[in-house]
């Protein structure tokens, strides 16, 4: 396959990609209601388990879906979006990881979904300072559901079919 075949294949069989985002809405929802109900002492632990939960939420979520996982052998894209998570042990990896996924597309939404969870994040962690964790969370959930939006828009049918 070349590789506009490539990238076709890929959005096909992920039907758009948007199980990943809708689970960050999901996990980082729950971030940030837990951090209204939770002692802040418990913060840092409610944040990194909703944090870790992400990839099996995400899998349920794919499986519901019935978005492909792929195989590398069958489509070198489906292997880059597995090693670019492969080494990722913090939310920024989880962030960086849109660039590529941009790239993936040839679409802006990763770039636009990075830029604005940036701008969320930093904005909150300096407007709430009584809930940083409750705020950068929400920020992050809001910043997916702008992506969740963007990506639900996307008529892929037509795009593909003009660089095919």
């Amino acid at each position: 396959m070349n590789f506009q075949e490539l990238r076709l294949d890929f959005i096909m069989r992920r039907k758009g990609s948007m199980a990943l985002p809708i689970t960050g809405i999901i996990v980082y929802s729950a971030a940030a209601i837990l951090s209204l109900i939770v002692d802040p002492r418990w913060h840092n632990l409610v944040l990194t388990l909703c944090f870790w939960s992400i990839m099996p939420v995400g899998a349920v979520m794919m499986k519901l879906r019935g978005e492909e996982i792929g195989s590398p052998q069958e489509n070198p894209l489906f292997g880059l979006a597995a090693k670019a998570r492969i080494p990722v042990t913090v939310g920024i990896g989880f962030a960086l990881h849109w660039v590529v996924f941009s790239w993936t597309l040839d679409h802006p939404v990763g770039f636009i979904h990075l830029g604005l969870r940036i701008l969320f994040v930093i904005t909150a962690w300096h407007l709430v300072p009584g809930d940083r964790m409750g705020a950068v969370a929400a920020g992050v959930a809001l910043a997916y559901a702008i992506s969740v939006f963007q990506l639900s828009r996307i008529d892929w049918q037509t795009r593909l079919a003009t660089v095919s």
